[in-house]
């Protein structure tokens, strides 16, 4: 498919809340403004099409897919050119500058939270205050998440070691991330065909026709919109005019499954209708790092099944052609 660091010893349970809790980085953000906001949008304009055969004994399907999804998340940065990526390539230098940035921010938090940094029980009162503000949000999910990423940069405040030397390079990394209430576009579509004959007893010796349809159009609730926002962080190198995404979430159509089995037809509304996992694979390894606009286009073989359910025995073979288009606007 296409495409030294300075620690110290830590106790395990501390290595574990830090980790845990970096996914709410996408959520952080920076609320402490050093310089112009920069707003941009990242466009991302997916096409699959595919066919996939499958064979047990005396089963047996033939499958079509046609897939199109096109959305498009606005980002924002504080402004300020930083020394480091927190994208970086490297898994585990990417960790520690991950891990040095929330630090910082935690720094500005901790000293606005009215926390004492000196107390012996500072971590108590960080989880403490944590879990009531969680409280407070009454089950919102965005309030959750941006609370989750405030107390994730507080807490390495707290506890990681200044690893501040990360960030003395040269500056030319601009740090994006989706924010509450950026106006998102989802446009997606999906129809998967499947027919042919299943069995039915010990032997599979008892053929019944077999077909399955997943079919559907949607543009996202108000809640899929603001998650898939959230959800992104990207950064732009000014110096070599790259981007870099961190786990491309491609948003699934929403739409209606029928299946018909055994002499029995059910369908199922309003579900979600899954992209190939080989595909979804393909676009992040490919928007990992990339220029801040092309297009790019593969052929990857299925193995799995084109309904995600990897439970069923017996041999798939076939291909989708996946093409990709992206804009940094």
């Amino acid at each position: 498919m296409n495409t030294s660091v300075s620690t110290a010893t830590r106790p395990a349970w501390h290595s574990s809340a830090i980790g845990g809790l970096l996914f709410g980085l996408a959520c952080l953000g920076s609320d402490v403004a050093l310089a112009a906001p920069v707003d941009r949008t990242l466009e991302i304009k997916l096409t699959v099409q595919g066919h996939q055969d499958w064979v047990n004994e005396l089963q047996w399907s033939k499958a079509t897919t046609r897939q199109s999804y096109e959305f498009s998340i606005p980002l924002r940065s504080n402004g300020r050119l930083e020394g480091a990526n927190i994208l970086e390539q490297d898994r585990d230098l990417r960790l520690a500058i991950k891990t040095e940035f929330l630090r910082r921010q935690g720094l500005e938090r901790l000293k606005a939270s009215g926390l004492d940094p000196d107390s012996p029980q500072l971590q108590q009162d960080i989880s403490k205050s944590m879990q009531q503000e969680i409280f407070d949000c009454k089950g919102d999910s965005v309030c959750m998440a941006e609370t989750h990423g405030k107390y994730a940069s507080i807490l390495a405040a707290a506890l990681e070691p200044d690893n501040s030397a990360l960030f003395e390079g040269e500056p030319r990394y601009r740090f994006f991330f989706g924010y509450d209430g950026c106006p998102t576009t989802i446009r997606a579509a999906h129809d998967t065909q499947v027919e042919g004959e299943t069995g039915y007893g010990r032997k599979k010796d008892k053929i019944y026709p077999f077909a399955l349809s997943m079919k559907g159009e949607s543009t996202g609730s108000a809640e899929d919109l603001s998650t898939l926002c959230l959800s992104y962080t990207s950064v732009f190198d000014t110096k070599e005019s790259k981007l870099f995404v961190e786990n491309v979430d491609v948003p699934n159509a929403r739409g209606t499954i029928t299946r018909t089995e055994f002499g029995e037809t059910s369908n199922r509304d309003d579900q979600e209708l899954p992209v190939p996992g080989v595909v979804l694979e393909w676009v992040n390894a490919t928007l990992r790092e990339a220029p801040p606009s092309g297009q790019a286009q593969t052929k990857l073989p299925l193995y799995l099944p084109l309904d995600g359910n990897s439970t069923v025995l017996g041999q798939f073979t076939g291909e989708v052609d996946a093409r990709l288009q992206w804009a940094w606007k």
